[in-house]
């Protein structure tokens, strides 16, 4: 059971679609429906056994589990989607189940609306975690949007912090902006009549660019899909812009996606030099090549001078994000002085694991939309991240519980060594800061529930 009843439905959509992408048969119930002492309401989706992919959509929807703890595996040991996703999923044991009433659906869909007006004073859009928040800043990218910085209501509605508000005044082109983003993208936008009065800060639009090794892109490429999909524009340097430097002037924000599967070393010097250029650029013979990015030589990584010139973007005032094991690259290259990062022990084993974590801040804007402390995320071999004990506390944003009871799906071999270690970091530096992900909340196209983690970074990444 998928209950229809969830807080976003656009992640029980995507979910849902997810399925159906694999050949799975999903009913979308037509009544309510009672099992044991639970009732779902009417518009839940039933994933019945004994269809042709049920061997795989338990497998998809239920729990890994790994008895043998000297198993070792090639990749992830985890994609219970409904833990990924962030997504409400129950395990129905009672065969009446099959028998409820649902039709089958091709493709979950979710109509957004406009609840009330036409607005006189503003539009409100409640942050209740879907991940098409992003997308409707940018369809309105010529209108002045505001964020709610505490709860309010207004006109029967609950808004969470960090929902969105769209004032009219004089701009009458708010109201076709407004509507047609939300109707699109399965958002609910409040008119109101009077401003909220709660404080609120701008949302502004970032300048934006992404970092890419060339040796080591296929998470990046999934960070730009991400990207991409959800319509934040972005753009794509590599090492030779890096050295070009003066990245202040050009952005606000990069975002340097996981690296560097050897450590930071890797994203520093990357592809090792071969005596020769190795060239990346179209010519006759290979005319698909530079569509992204070029480079007369793809060897020798930005090097020390590109450290530097990161580290001259944070201290001007931009910010840095860093994901997986990219995070190690600040510490290890003076960005961020006291963050500290340490080894594993030998025993320790982790193929890419569902763990819980705890948020610590649930006031800062990356969490906006998200409404438990306590959430799962993919455990990405990133660094084992530490600050020093007087900014622990400050600049911890996310820690992981660890032991046993914190490994929700996959294989972890002595959880224990991650007990409370930092998540995520927020670390002030010089005029900027850098934000530290040793998650990794882009990952492929399938922990969902931690893309609003990045994309709130992107949409207030000067409001921290």
């Amino acid at each position: 059971m998928i209950p229809g009843d969830q807080r976003d439905a656009t992640r029980v959509a995507l979910l849902v679609n997810l399925l159906r992408t694999q050949g799975i048969e999903v009913g979308r119930a037509t009544a309510p429906v009672t099992v044991a002492d639970t009732t779902y309401p009417s518009g839940s989706y039933i994933v019945k056994g004994g269809q042709p992919y049920w061997r795989l959509a338990a497998t998809l929807l239920t729990k890994q589990e790994y008895p043998d703890p000297e198993l070792r595996t090639y990749d992830d040991s985890a994609w219970t989607l409904g833990l990924a996703t962030h997504t409400t999923v129950v395990a129905v044991d009672d065969r009446s189940i099959l028998d409820a009433p649902a039709d089958l659906v091709d493709r979950a869909t979710v109509d957004g609306r406009v609840a009330g007006g036409p607005a006189t004073a503003a539009y409100a859009i409640p942050h209740v975690g879907s991940n098409h928040l992003v997308t409707f800043r940018y369809r309105v990218r010529d209108h002045t949007v505001l964020a709610a910085d505490a709860a309010f209501s207004a006109n029967g509605t609950e808004f969470p912090p960090g929902s969105l508000i769209v004032p009219i005044g004089s701009d009458t082109g708010v109201h076709d902006a407004v509507t047609s983003a939300a109707r699109a993208l399965g958002l609910t936008a409040v008119a109101l009549d009077a401003r909220p009065s709660m404080a609120t800060h701008a949302v502004d639009l970032p300048r934006l660019a992404m970092f890419s090794t060339w040796g080591n892109t296929q998470e990046v490429g999934w960070v730009r899909h991400a990207f991409d999909q959800f319509e934040i524009p972005f753009d794509l340097i590599y090492k030779e812009r890096v050295r070009d430097g003066d990245l202040r002037a050009a952005y606000d924000v990069i975002v340097i996606p996981s690296q560097g599967r050897g450590g930071a070393k890797d994203l520093v010097f990357d592809v090792r030099p071969v005596g020769r250029p190795l060239a990346y650029t179209k010519t006759d013979r290979f005319a698909f090549l530079g569509a992204y990015g070029e480079s007369d030589d793809i060897t020798g990584g930005m090097g020390l001078e590109g450290a530097l010139e990161f580290q001259r973007f944070v201290a001007a005032g931009g910010l840095l994000i860093t994901l997986g094991a990219s995070s190690a690259f600040p510490p290890e290259y003076g960005i961020t002085r006291d963050v500290n990062t340490s080894s594993r022990s030998r025993q320790f084993y982790a193929p890419g694991p569902i763990v819980e974590a705890e948020i610590t801040q649930p006031s800062h804007p990356i969490f906006y939309g998200y409404a438990e402390t306590k959430v799962s995320v993919r455990w990405a071999n990133g660094p084992q991240l530490d600050t020093r004990p007087a900014d622990r506390e400050a600049q911890t944003l996310m820690r992981f519980t660890g032991g046993n009871a914190g490994v929700l799906s996959g294989l972890m071999r002595n959880p224990g060594e991650i007990t409370n270690r930092p998540a995520i970091l927020d670390v002030p530096t010089g005029a900027g800061r850098v934000l530290l992900f040793a998650t990794n909340p882009c990952y492929r196209w399938i922990n969902h529930g931690e893309f609003n983690m990045l994309f709130n970074a992107v949409l207030h990444f000067n409001d921290m």
